[in-house]
């Protein structure tokens, strides 16, 4: 029988009693921290101040005015309905938490050897061993799997770009790699999900966007420590934890870390070669962390550059969280909702669970809270990113299509408001989120929000809306119904009446026309 030490019982307790209400209000915060250590583990670097400006390359102007794309996480995780990678690190319940254990109750935590002691897996009994996941591989048998469905959603979600994970932390290739051994073609008969994804792009007229991690967990298995590196950088006498969640007895010398080094850079190098040049034109490359090769290592110079991503494809754009640098800047999760102008290009990648990137039975959020972080991206100049899991059997569940459908309808009166748009300029505001493109403004009315869950709520009288410009207004009205709005004009400030009747559930788009 496992003993825990009296801090960790607390932990489970908690983890097994704390109320509802109590978990939904630590939720978004929770999530905002969790995103942080991850990118800490990878190597991301969140502040992403540098020099490096955006490609001028015509075939990637597209990208900033794109508005709105799909996000599609799906792995062999998906088997045992588990999120990507994660769930197979150890230690994140330490490392992430923010309530820090003293250096007493992690030195019992290492002397038990139970490294989920405290973690929430505990409560849901989904903790697993790297090498369990793993296993997860010969399980994955999507037969129902339709990608063209998913991006025919996509498409008619107004969505402009999608981005497939190629590849994730977990090291499973979905693609038939002639690289690594970790991939369809070791499993799935070498079916390559890739060029279906790729395929079904180009049939709906979508930007492809193809997501590949820099680490490897599964090649670099016998280098790193399955424990989460925040725990070693806190706390003194913390072991290597190996793909059983055992301490490691033994210990690579600096010869075998530098031969590993080489290989894992002719390993992603290959890998990412392939994806540039099997698949014909890729628009974009959503990196997700350095490779596991050190900073300033020789080895670096040996993996891909971007020269040679822009030399075999020329319009692309890179995100920069692989060298540090790329054409825009990336945001993550709710709490990094833009509510200021981004300055140059900027995405913001959310979920429409709640939480998870990869399928995992969790609750979605509502088409209004999923509306609302929309337009407000918009109208501070960044595209959402928004994330669907695809189930082991490779298919959307029913309240994922369902979300897409009633997106799709509000996209279908409302797109012009979101794509080729950009935030108003410094001449101009107004007293809600606000696009503008040629001669149009767009105003947008959006219900209240109780909570990510929950469907919104309209308010029942008049609502007053401001809007400030040193054009002539031509014509006021709501889109989708071509109600003609009331208005006056008060020492340059124009003072927009928006009646309860004319308002919908997930909100509205004013279209201000000026001469």
């Amino acid at each position: 029988m496992k003993r825990y030490s009296p801090g960790f019982r607390t932990i489970l307790l908690l983890a097994a009693c704390t109320p509802i209400v109590l978990h939904a209000q630590q939720q978004a915060k929770r999530n905002g921290d969790d995103v942080k250590m991850q990118h800490a583990q990878l190597g991301i670097d969140d502040d992403q101040k540098n020099n490096y400006q955006h490609t001028t390359h015509p075939d990637a102007q597209w990208y900033p005015q794109a508005g709105f794309g799909m996000f599609i996480h799906w792995s062999i995780a998906s088997v045992k309905e588990l999120d990507l990678s994660w769930p197979m690190m150890s230690g994140t319940q330490i490392g992430w938490s923010s309530k820090k254990p003293s250096q007493d109750s992690v030195d019992r935590f290492i002397a038990n050897g139970d490294f989920f002691a405290g973690h929430r897996c505990k409560v849901n009994q989904s903790c697993i061993t790297p090498n369990q996941y793993w296993a997860m591989a010969k399980d994955f048998n999507p037969q129902s799997c339709d990608v063209d469905s998913w991006v025919k959603l996509a498409k008619e979600a107004g969505m402009q770009y999608v981005v497939f994970t190629t590849r994730h932390h977990d090291g499973f290739a979905m693609w038939p790699s002639k690289y690594g051994d970790f991939n369809t073609n070791n499993y799935l008969g070498g079916r390559d999900f890739v060029k279906e994804f790729v395929t079904a792009c180009r049939k709906y007229g979508l930007k492809i966007g193809l997501y590949y991690s820099g680490p490897d967990w599964h090649f670099n298995r016998e280098f790193q420590s399955f424990m989460y590196y925040g725990v070693g950088r806190d706390y003194k006498n913390i072991p290597s934890v190996d793909a059983d969640l055992h301490v490691r007895t033994t210990t690579k010398t600096d010869a075998e870390k530098q031969q590993h080094y080489e290989k894992v850079a002719t390993y992603i190098k290959g890998q990412v070669e392939e994806l540039l040049t099997n698949y014909g034109k890729i628009d974009m490359i959503w990196f997700d962390g350095g490779p596991d090769i050190p900073r300033g290592n020789v080895a670096w110079q040996r993996t891909i550059t971007m020269d040679r991503i822009h030399q075999l494809q020329p319009g692309i754009v890179v995100s920069p969280r692989f060298f540090g640098y790329g054409d825009y800047k990336t945001l993550e999760g709710d709490k990094a909702l833009p509510n200021t102008k981004q300055a140059g290009w900027a995405e913001l990648c959310a979920t429409i669970a709640d939480p998870g990137w990869g399928y995992t039975k969790a609750p979605l959020k509502s088409t209004a809270y999923v509306l609302n972080q929309l337009v407000t991206c918009r109208s501070s100049n960044a595209n959402l990113l928004l994330n669907f899991g695809p189930t082991k059997d490779g298919v959307f569940s029913d309240a994922m299509i369902s979300r897409l459908h009633k997106i799709a309808t509000w996209m279908k009166t409302n797109h012009t408001a979101i794509t080729n748009t950009a935030s108003l300029d410094d001449t101009e505001t107004a007293s809600v989120p606000a696009t503008a493109a040629g001669k149009h403004r767009y105003l947008f009315i959006m219900p209240d929000v109780i909570n990510k869950l929950s469907a919104a709520s309209n308010k029942t009288d008049v609502l007053s809306v401001t809007f400030t410009t040193p054009a002539q207004i031509k014509k006021i009205k709501v889109m989708g119904n071509n109600t003609t709005l009331q208005y006056t004009v008060t020492a340059g400030q124009i003072n927009i009446q928006v009646p309860a009747s004319v308002r919908t559930i997930n909100g509205d788009v004013i279209d201000v026309e000026v001469k």
